[in-house]
């Protein structure tokens, strides 16, 4: 199981989608399988709809990789990943961090109660959670100077670390 206590996330695919719920708390933890679980759907073709009505909060590194897939995930002007069901203290963090333009951030998703399954982690080393900390930050960075400066220090220090 990813994460620790009663953090998990559920997958799920079926009708040309992807299905992600996030539980408890997104954080560096768990965005190397997320993001890997995301990845392999987008290039499979299907969109991905990312459910956070149970997530309490997200850390900026699993944020700045949800970042950096949705913004490759958008064709046509479309981003193929949705993001649906997301609190007011999730919104906040996102709103400080001047991502509420960049996501496609929905109210409510019809999700269905699928086949759900816990996304099982693998085994990520030190140097690969560090090089995807240091992409989510920079990713965060490139976004706006707030950012830039918000996560200047982290920067310096993952880079210091891969």
């Amino acid at each position: 199981m990813i994460g620790h206590s009663n953090n998990r996330i559920e997958v799920a695919q079926g009708n040309g989608t992807a299905y992600v719920r996030i539980f408890g708390r997104g954080t560096f933890q768990v965005m190397a399988d997320f993001r890997n679980f995301v990845q392999k759907s987008l290039d499979s073709g299907l969109a991905v709809l990312i459910d956070l009505s149970e997530c309490e909060t997200l850390d900026s590194s699993f944020i700045g990789t949800l970042v950096a897939l949705s913004m490759k995930s958008k064709k046509n002007g479309e981003c193929l990943i949705k993001i649906f069901n997301v609190s007011e203290h999730v919104k906040n963090i996102l709103t400080t961090l001047g991502l509420m333009d960049i996501l496609d951030i929905r109210d409510a998703a019809p999700l269905e109660d699928g086949d759900f399954s816990t996304l099982q982690s693998t085994v990520h080393d030190k140097v690969e959670i560090t090089n995807l900390m240091l992409d989510a930050h920079l990713t965060l960075s490139e976004i706006n100077e707030r950012n830039a400066l918000e996560f200047k220090d982290v920067v310096e220090f993952l880079r210091h670390q891969s």
